[in-house]
């Protein structure tokens, strides 16, 4: 893990300790599991008693090896965007939110080979042999059609695309009702960012490689080009329909503003963080991971609706992660 000892940060949190405590205790069944769960305990004592600064960074050092992640941290966020669409295919709402194909394998090489550093590789058994499953272009072609596999129907290509993006989200219906749809796995393509290949046809600047400049250019093009663009990033998400909060690829809920995802060849999946960017200084708790989300990099996630929508979009930091180690 590339993490080394560096000098502790103030520990000063600028949420409240309540979501804090959420967090923790949501990722108390993963630290049972591990070993750790007395450490949690421990922490969230200290956090609850302590206010002030000082005594709390002292008894935290006391009681966790504070270590800083070796390279300079990418901050960046995600939320669960809220669309229209329908759960019946009408003349508008003519874009698929698919179900999880019966056909889809997801494979851990460290199960068969422990050395092996891959991650999960997902795809579809086709002469005795694991390929590669479907890209987004042929899914969005009809590759998938007529299999049963829909479970809602989107008006706005580039609203699914970003509930794709982000991995849950909710469901607007007609009937004044709103639906949570959920992460239920990927095609395990290649993730590619359409904003990165905006900036490289020249069609975007880097400054205007944000979700809404996204969507304005996307708006000035023919649809069939749209539709191309979109087919760069080959990664598709499945879904399926359930009430309650988003859940992490760790199992348990995340909590705005204190889960993040990272990438766990870095940061040990359920670390607790503490996050230092020029607008954020928290603790935080890794819950989630990203196909986007590589290396020395935090996706923060910030909940539901326009506001946090807005800063999702618009933000993208340099800082600081530092781990609490159990000692």
């Amino acid at each position: 893990m590339p993490v080394f000892r560096w000098s502790v940060p103030s520990l000063t949190d600028d949420l409240d300790v309540a979501s804090l405590r959420a967090a923790v205790e949501r990722t108390l069944p993963v630290y049972e599991r591990a070993g750790t769960a007395d450490a949690a305990r421990r922490f969230l004592d200290i956090v609850d008693r302590l206010s002030d600064p000082g005594a709390r960074r002292a008894s935290i050092e006391r009681a966790f090896r504070v270590v800083r992640v070796r390279d300079s941290l990418l901050l960046t966020a995600y939320y669960e965007p809220e669309i229209d669409a329908r759960l019946t295919r009408d003349d508008r709402f003519t874009h698929p939110l698919y179900a999880r194909p019966p056909d889809l394998v997801d494979v851990e090489p460290p199960t068969f080979d422990r050395h092996c550093r891959c991650g999960r590789l997902s795809g579809r058994v086709e002469g005795g042999r694991l390929r590669p499953y479907y890209a987004r272009g042929e899914i969005d072609a009809g590759v998938l059609a007529g299999r049963g596999l829909e479970i809602a129907w989107a008006g706005d290509p580039f609203a699914l695309f970003t509930l794709h993006v982000q991995g849950s989200g909710r469901l607007r219906l007609d009937d004044g009702r709103v639906v949570g749809v959920r992460f239920a796995g990927s095609n395990g393509r290649p993730y590619t960012s359409l904003g990165r290949t905006l900036v490289a046809r020249g069609l975007l600047r880097q400054d205007e490689a944000s979700m809404p400049g996204i969507r304005r250019r996307l708006e000035l093009l023919p649809a069939p080009q749209q539709a191309a663009l979109l087919a760069t990033n080959e990664r598709y998400t499945f879904f399926r329909l359930a009430d309650g909060d988003p859940i992490g690829s760790l199992g348990v809920p995340l909590t705005p503003g204190r889960s993040i995802a990272t990438d766990p060849h870095v940061v040990p999946p359920g670390a607790l963080g503490y996050l230092v960017t020029p607008s954020v200084r928290r603790f935080v708790v890794s819950q989630d991971a990203g196909a986007a989300v590589v290396g020395a990099h935090a996706d923060l996630f910030l909940g539901a609706g326009p506001e946090a929508e807005a800063r999702a979009g618009s933000m993208r930091e340099r800082g600081r992660l530092y781990l609490l180690l159990p000692r």
